[in-house]
């Protein structure tokens, strides 16, 4: 780890201003940022869980994937958001890139069903032979029960033809609100940013960003974490040191000119950030890299701001959990 650098919002203001004027034909660059799905302040809090869920191999047509959740909520939990996830890559016919046709069969004890709510995909972005799309499937519908629930969750590839993709995963999220817990804010990002650090994309393009404007009562903080998912980064099959890195509230000035270093560190003297190297775990079986970062020291009280950097990792980053209790 390094130490922490100090970091302003006006430099997240700055690096975004850098990556919007880059080619948009360069995706494994930070170009897709996470939008936000939803936000909350409530007493409760949140979970996530990738359940028994693995990496796949191929999924021809009518191939399924069964995954299973158990996760247990307070039993005076209420949901205020649920999401299931899949994470998919690689979808092809043949060697013609094409859009994936995903079915999900779920779910709970009451057997309540799931619809498609969103899709979030990108792609590398320049010809060759395995230009393919990547992405993350969102599904509502299905909701949760206080106490322990078990989930049953399929999914099928309904592509025709040739068509196939592989599974990296699969996730569900649910955010509760529950009296027992402390009050606080809740904020989930969404999205599918494809970042490699190769092919003439320095690791400062490799950056995708995410702000969290809303407002924050400093003195009233108990304690916040930033969880973060980002399916494949964490594995290599090469042991890449310092192979990735988050930087919240903070980042390489080594990357900005030095007047602003300068400028920087007069106007705003007393904001530190931290950055985090070879974050994420993940293996050959187990591809949904996951990490959750303790930010309480690192907070200010409007525009948190996190960025995720691939320095030859290759990651997709999907997800972004933002709680501050109070």
């Amino acid at each position: 780890m390094h130490s922490p650098r100090r970091n302003r919002g006006v430099y997240g203001a700055v690096l975004c201003a850098l990556l919007l004027v880059l080619p948009v034909t360069a995706t494994y660059a930070g170009d897709k940022p996470l939008i936000t799905a939803y936000e909350g302040s409530m007493n409760g809090s949140y979970l996530f869980s990738t359940g028994n869920s693995t990496y796949s191999g191929t999924l021809y047509a009518g191939d399924r994937y069964p995954v299973a959740f158990t996760l247990d909520l307070p039993e005076d939990a209420v949901i205020r958001y649920q999401r299931y996830y899949v994470y998919w890559a690689w979808s092809r016919n043949d060697q013609q890139a094409v859009y994936p046709s995903i079915t999900v069969t779920c779910c709970t004890a009451t057997d309540a069903q799931v619809q498609q709510a969103a899709r979030y995909m990108d792609n590398k972005g320049f010809a060759s032979s395995s230009d393919f799309y990547s992405g993350m499937d969102t599904f509502s519908g299905g909701n949760l029960s206080p106490g322990k629930n078990t989930v049953t969750f399929e999914v099928a590839n309904t592509g025709e033809g040739n068509s196939t993709f592989v599974l990296q995963g699969a996730g569900i999220l649910a955010v509760y609100e529950s009296p027992s817990d402390p009050y606080g804010i809740t904020v989930v990002k969404e999205g599918c940013d494809m970042q490699y650090n190769s092919f003439g994309i320095t690791s400062a393009m490799a950056t995708s960003t995410a702000t969290f404007d809303t407002g924050i009562s400093l003195n009233r903080v108990s304690s916040a974490t930033l969880e973060l998912i980002a399916p494949s980064a964490g594995y290599t099959r090469s042991d890449i040191v310092q192979k990735n890195a988050v930087y919240f509230n903070s980042a390489d000035k080594e990357e900005l000119p030095g007047f602003f270093t300068v400028v920087l560190d007069l106007i705003f003297p007393q904001v530190k950030g931290k950055e985090w190297d070879d974050v994420f775990y993940s293996d050959q079986q187990v591809q949904i890299g996951r990490e959750t970062l303790d930010v309480t020291p690192y907070l200010v009280a409007k525009n948190n701001y996190v960025a995720v950097q691939d320095r030859g990792d290759y990651l997709l980053f999907t997800n972004a959990i933002f709680r501050v209790n109070y």
